[in-house]
This record gives C-alpha cells, structure tokens and sequence, in this order.
C-alpha cells in the first residue's frame, strides 16, 4: 500500500470476547454444530447478549448443550437460556420444537429461500430484528466448530465476505470454535492483541485469501512475517504460522482476508 493513503485502523482483543465489559453490545448466534466450550464462558456471554438467534439446528445443539435446564426453558421457565429468534428452512427441527419455543413467546422465522444459507439469512433477519426494536450492536459472536463437513465451513466463510452487504461497516462477525476465532479483515491497518499465553505456547495463526488474491500485505509479530507479499490459493498462503514474541500481530492488507487463531491454551471445554 502506498504510504500517502490513509489507512483504517481497527484495533482487535480476543480476550476481550470471553470478558466482556458493561459497555459491550454484541449478538450470540447459534449454527447446527455441537457447543463444546465449557458453560462457564458460554453462558455468561449468552446473558450478556443483547439479542440470542439459534439457527434451525442449532436450536437443537443449544437445547442439548442445557441439559436438563432445556425442558425448563420448553415449558416456559427459566427464559433467559430461550433464544430471542429461531431462523432458517427449518428442515433440522420439528414442528413441535417450533410450537413449544413460540409458545415461550421466542419468535420464529422460516427462511425457504435456497440461494443463501441459513448463516447468512439469519444474520439478515438478525439486523432487521435489531433495526424494527432499536437494538444496539456493534458484534455478532457465531458459535460454530471448525471442523467436519468442509462445504459448511466453505459457507460460513462465504457468509463473511457477503456480510458487508447484510450489516453495517462498523459491525464485526466472530466465528467462535472450541479451539479457533476466524473474523475477517478488511483492506486497512489492524492490530490484534495477542494473549499472553497464546505466545507462550506457540499457537498457531494464519491469513487466508478465501475471497480472491491479497495483492499486497505486510505484517509484523508473526514468526512468519509478510512484507508486500501477494498472497492467494495456488501461489502462496500463510498457514501453520505463529507469534515472535510481541503482544500484538499487525497486518496491512489491501483487501479483504481472513485472519483465524488458535485458542486452545485461552479456553476451557465442558
């Protein structure tokens, strides 16, 4: 990038997800893959959320991950563990799911249109919720494992990039895995906070042009730093790196790219 344009700058905490401030505004959204972080994180993000969507079966990883507290929540108690909307197609979730969540007063919204998946109709029906109740969010925090089926982790990532043209630029989309957080950087200067304890234990990180080729991209505190490298699939990608040392990761990118770290050492598993 040339030195004379002006960069935006976005400052990122991974820790700060698991500890959030009075002050956070974000949204929980819940994909059909199993919850395998430990309740002691899940659930106090899950209260904090200003807004909870479960997306067709993921209504059902989240009442499996409640355990006996999900026939609570069925029968109308215990409200705060219900979801405040249930998207999707909905060929993951019977008809009687269906009635005893709109019986709880969660609301429901059937998304048959197969041109998108159901991450990303969600997110669509999520910001048109926020808009309709004035709802003040600035994250969307994605609980979804990174392993499996490789044309779901295809979509998810597809959804990222198409999501600048569902919500606002100042709004930011986290993939939330047992062991990883995958966001997306725009073209731009970022800096990532690294947690102390992932530099001790060498955790891994990678820059993935899932989109299209990076043409130009530099960073600083990765073992493995790029210097106005071209980065794209066949050629050259940074995958299986790690960190110097540094308490921050910086990376200019004139385009959009996808940043994923490992959080195995940062988290517990239930």
């Amino acid at each position: 990038m040339e030195n004379n344009t002006k960069l935006t700058e976005t400052l990122w905490d991974p820790e700060s997800i698991f500890s959030p401030s009075s002050d956070s505004k974000y949204a929980i959204v819940i994909l059909n893959q199993p919850i395998l972080l430990a309740k002691k994180i899940v659930f106090p993000l899950w209260k904090k959320a200003q807004i909870r969507v479960a997306v067709d079966g993921g209504t059902y990883q989240w009442l499996k991950y409640l355990g006996p507290l999900a026939d609570e929540v069925l029968s109308g108690n215990y409200l705060e563990y219900a979801p405040d909307l249930v998207t999707g197609d909905f060929d993951s979730i019977s008809p009687d799911c269906m009635d005893k969540l709109k019986n709880t007063n969660v609301k429901v919204i059937e998304t048959p249109d197969q041109n998108y998946t159901d991450f990303t109709k969600s997110l669509i029906q999520l910001f048109n919720e926020c808009r309709h109740k004035n709802i003040k969010i600035n994250k969307v925090y994605v609980f979804v494992e990174s392993s499996g089926r490789l044309d779901h982790i295809m979509g998810n990532l597809d959804t990222l990039y198409k999501s600048e043209k569902i919500i606002e630029d100042d709004k930011t989309i986290i993939l939330i895995a047992s062991n990883s957080l995958t966001w997306l950087l725009k073209p731009g200067y970022h800096i990532i906070k690294i947690p102390r304890v992932l530099i001790e234990d060498k955790s891994w990180a990678g820059l993935l042009p899932v989109g299209a080729s990076v043409k130009t991209i530099s960073s600083t505190g990765l073992k493995y730093n790029l210097d106005n490298h071209t980065l794209a699939f066949g050629d050259l990608i940074s995958s299986s790196n790690t960190y110097d040392g540094s308490t921050q990761v910086t990376i200019t990118t004139d385009s959009k790219i996808i940043w994923s770290m490992g959080i195995e050492s940062l988290v517990e598993l239930e």
